[in-house]
């Protein structure tokens, strides 16, 4: 099946409306798919102010992982696991 997609048996679409779409050109899909998305995204509840600092927040963690500020997965988990643990024997 190499070149081929597998696609669930039952879609919310029609496999003619699929097809149809995935002919479309990539940057076509791409847009369409960001036009969906965002079409299901909105209800959210989120204000623009929460929205804009959760985007602030995101971009700072990328900053901080591109520069290295991070904390090994073994030594966060082990903090995490004493932290569990001291609050377990309290």
């Amino acid at each position: 099946m190499v070149g081929e997609v597998a696609y669930a048996t039952h879609v919310a679409v029609s496999a003619t409306l699929l097809k149809q779409l995935l002919m479309l050109g990539e940057r076509e899909r791409v847009e369409l798919a960001h036009a969906l998305l965002d079409s299901v995204n909105d209800n959210d509840e989120m204000s623009d102010a929460d929205r804009a600092r959760l985007h602030a927040a995101i971009e700072q963690s990328i900053s901080e992982i591109e520069s290295g500020q991070t904390v090994p997965l073994d030594e966060a988990l082990a903090s995490l696991r004493a932290k569990r643990a001291a609050r377990a024997s309290r």
